[in-house]
């Protein structure tokens, strides 16, 4: 199946090598001290232990947009052995590059040659949309989904060619995996993965364990068909704008480089220019010297990462409403994360179908390029709040979490000093907190003091306010003279100073977070 190109490099292990060495730019942030802020927040440290079908501490649970069960399969063995649960999330990150990448070249190696194989490794986890998923976005079920996806690719390549039940197996596991972590991505993903079978390896058991593992994880998520919730977004609001996957002005300026979502969807010096050349010396040259397989897997991953791109954009808006897709997934621009691997294939492959830049000092020039251009995607922005295990309430629908509350009682006073995380922006600026002292003498409960006032100053609003962003205050209460063995309990929350209603907290269950004094 291997050109004379990948022949040549077949038996060398530099590319693995380089992957192995190098990959470590893309994880090693997830090693430093703390945790960092995403759009995401401190949500999958929230729901780190929890074996329900679907992730629903701070979130509302859904099956299809939702974060699965197998979220969390990669965060348990390091609770098991004392990890916190924000420790054990940053090693499922760590876990989920090196499983992408070395997936991706298990799949690739024996098609392409080591240094292809190894290459597309690298440009895979230094892509800017695997990258901003751990670090931007902070969403662990799709980083996940980055790894998952490469080893069902390369389980059924295995299972094709080898004839043996290894292969099979890992694409199973791989399926299951993706249907038990997010199960919207997971249905356009089995998609693909059967278009990969018919069209490239052309071979019944491919075809019969891509159909079968899927069929086999939908039929085991059926009882939780009805977990839905309304869609955090519209998703017709999120279609990306062409030129955003050519933007390559500042990262961290989302009004600049992302959009109304925050995020950023430039594709990457690597996959555009590796990719462009490797198109052009595969329409040159180099389909004279590819093998039938090895060009049907080159025309899948142009054909399906630029079909797969070209959905994320506007044009596609009735494509998404006719056939009811839009309720699998949050945003469209989700689907870039199937196309991730299809890209880095093509990008991969540049060695081989221009040879000369096989010769190790091209190739070198090639990789460094690749962790260069990822650079500017590693500055994650980190926050000295240690994320609690559990948030200490929630406040309207899964808008704010608070992640610590510390009543400083003095003469006279009460210092109310909290902490909580934007997860969903507030609609309105209308909202003014309430901080009250109630004392239950005579066996009535009454409010001896009160204070009603904006969350923060003039300056920022609550419509100002931003996803994952962490924000403190400190509230006094003037406190009127009391007998010394009186007991005071203290009510905090928002409401809405035009209509007087309060945001919920913890779903409904109150509308008050109620803190004690000593």
């Amino acid at each position: 199946m291997s050109v004379n190109a990948g022949k040549n490099v077949t038996a060398s292990r530099l590319g693995l090598g380089a992957l192995l060495l190098l990959g470590i730019f893309a994880w090693a942030p997830a090693l430093f001290p703390g945790y960092w802020q995403t759009l995401q927040g401190f949500v999958p440290v929230f729901n780190v232990g929890q074996y329900t079908p679907v992730a629903g501490i701070a979130v509302a649970p859904d099956l299809w947009r939702g974060a699965g069960s197998a979220t969390n399969l990669l965060t348990q063995p390091w609770t098991i052995l004392g990890f916190t649960p924000a420790a054990a999330v940053r090693m499922a990150y760590i876990l989920a590059f090196m499983i992408g990448s070395c997936a991706l070249y298990a799949w690739l190696r024996p098609i392409f040659g080591d240094r292809a194989a190894g290459l597309a490794g690298l440009v895979y986890i230094l892509q800017p949309i695997f990258l901003t998923t751990v670090y931007l976005r902070g969403s662990l079920a799709d980083a996940l989904v980055l790894a998952w996806l490469p080893l069902a690719f390369a389980g059924l390549g295995s299972s094709s060619r080898q004839r043996g039940l290894d292969g099979a197996a890992v694409a199973v596991i791989a399926i299951i995996a993706l249907w038990r972590t997010q199960a919207g991505l997971a249905a356009l993903a089995s998609v693909l993965l059967l278009a990969y079978a018919l069209f490239v390896e052309r071979h019944w058991i491919p075809v019969l364990v891509t159909i079968t593992a899927g069929a086999a994880a939908a039929v085991t998520l059926l009882p939780f068909w009805s977990l839905s919730a309304q869609a955090p977004a519209v998703f017709a609001d999120h279609f990306v704008y062409l030129y955003q996957f050519f933007d390559v002005r500042r990262l961290n300026a989302p009004s600049v480089a992302g959009w109304q979502d925050g995020y950023p969807f430039q594709l990457g010096f690597a996959v555009l220019a590796y990719g462009a050349l490797a198109l052009w010396g595969w329409m040159m040259s180099g389909r004279r010297r590819l093998a039938s397989y090895q060009a049907r897997l080159l025309g899948l991953a142009f054909g399906g990462g630029l079909l797969l791109i070209a959905l994320s954009l506007g044009w596609s808006a009735g494509l998404w409403r006719l056939s009811g897709a839009d309720q699998l997934l949050t945003y469209p621009w989700q689907l870039l994360l199937l196309a991730a691997p299809l890209l880095a294939l093509a990008a991969g492959c540049l060695p081989v179908l221009l040879p000369e830049l096989a010769a190790p000092p091209y190739w070198t020039v090639l990789v460094a390029v690749v962790v260069l251009a990822g650079y500017p995607y590693l500055l994650p922005t980190y926050t000295p709040v240690p994320p609690p295990a559990r948030p200490l309430a929630l406040l309207g629908a899964n808008q704010l979490a608070i992640l610590s509350a510390q009543l400083d009682e003095a003469d006279g006073s009460t210092a109310l000093d909290i902490t909580w995380q934007v997860l969903q922006p507030l609609a309105s600026d209308d909202n003014n907190i309430f901080f009250q002292a109630i004392s239950d003498e005579g066996g009535d409960e009454q409010v001896v003091a009160q204070l009603d006032t904006q969350p923060l100053p003039a300056d920022r609003p609550a419509t100002s306010w931003q996803p994952g962003e962490i924000i403190s205050g400190r509230y006094v209460l003037d406190l009127p003279a009391a007998p010394d063995d009186a007991k005071l309990r203290y009510y905090f929350g928002l409401y809405d100073w035009r209509s007087g209603r309060r945001l919920p907290v913890d779903g409904g269950i109150d509308d008050k977070l109620v803190l004690y004094g000593e």
